[in-house]
């Protein structure tokens, strides 16, 4: 999967956080309870601070968290968003995308040294994300990045791959339809061939599927408009 959400701090955290804040007052049943009828002013200050409530309410709602500003779901994301804006997004994606490319080259030339295991295969494969993001922004390795967060056997959420994929969906049309989108889902699940491959120690098979994958993620390249061939200077 690839995705975190900045969402509002559930009640129950912000009690066990500070109870001081959020304490309950125990009441003292021996206490004289004094009955106050409601009066004029008392009715007009109720309103006014129900008003208030409602609005910080409604406040707190539109006020989308970067989260869901994108969320890789389609054209409909981009609603309200200028060509700037989708400008800036479509180039941060395509940084991110280069230095994963760079990674599953790596990966290639560690696995045809006849290497399974080392450090081009942690760098590329592993799930942890990092202490801090690298130079580009990313905080999860090569292929986590790329396809983001596993949620079902071949469906991934938040990965910049199918970010990018999405800006080239037109508006009002089904994601699925891109080409992009189309050739980066075919992309996402011909990692596991490599992995496997590797983790069963057989470099040759491994060097096999890395390279029914290169041919995978060329078309893709070319489909969302980045060089296409994993030789060019840019991913090396």
């Amino acid at each position: 999967m690839l995705t975190q959400l900045w969402t509002g701090v559930p009640i129950f955290l912000l009690l066990l956080c500070n109870g001081d804040a959020y304490s309950v007052t125990p009441t003292n049943k021996h206490q004289h309870q004094q009955k106050i009828q409601p009066t004029h002013d008392n009715l007009n200050q109720n309103r006014r601070q129900l008003l208030a409530n409602l609005v910080g309410m409604t406040s707190s709602v539109l006020i989308a968290s970067p989260s869901f500003a994108f969320d890789g779901s389609g054209s409909s994301a981009y609603a309200g968003r200028s060509p700037a804006t989708k400008a800036e997004l479509k180039r941060q994606y395509k940084e991110r995308i280069v230095a994963d490319v760079r990674d599953f080259n790596a990966l290639g030339k560690a696995i045809n040294k006849g290497e399974t295991e080392g450090s081009a295969w942690v760098n590329f494969f592993i799930q942890f994300q990092r202490r801090e993001p690298d130079a580009v922004g990313r905080t999860y390795a090569g292929l986590v990045d790329l396809r983001g967060i596993r949620i079902k056997k071949e469906e991934f959420e938040g990965g910049d791959g199918m970010l990018l994929a999405n800006t080239f969906t037109k508006a009002g049309k089904p994601p699925d339809n891109t080409p992009a989108v189309k050739s980066f889902k075919k992309l996402s699940t011909s990692f596991d061939g490599i992995e496997a491959a590797g983790k069963n120690g057989d470099a040759k098979k491994a060097l096999a599927e890395w390279g029914k994958t290169k041919s995978l993620f060329e078309t893709f390249l070319a489909d969302v408009e980045m060089p296409s061939s994993l030789a060019d200077p840019i991913y090396n």
